[in-house]
């Protein structure tokens, strides 16, 4: 099952008949796709300010290093690596 990360609203619609934890995260309910663009929407701030706090209790934690990190919903095309380590 994919994650939530960069997932559409469709997708997490469906994600919350399909799998335990998403469900729970939505106390039993399965939001409307529209619900869902409009609460992404319309608390934009809030959850990246959310997600700055969730990194900085992970690098403080101590197993995490973090690096640079973005997420800005960019899609791009990447050559296939011929390294299994990357």
């Amino acid at each position: 099952m994919p994650t939530a990360w960069g997932a559409s609203s469709r997708r997490i619609e469906k994600t919350t008949y399909e799998d335990i934890a998403f469900r729970v995260i939505a106390a039993g309910q399965h939001p409307d796709h529209m619900c869902v663009s409009e609460f992404r929407r319309k608390h934009l701030d809030v959850l990246a300010w959310l997600f700055v706090q969730v990194l900085t209790l992970c690098q403080k934690a101590g197993p995490v290093k973090l690096g640079h990190v973005a997420l800005d919903g960019t899609n791009m095309l990447f050559k296939k690596s011929r390294s299994p380590r990357l």
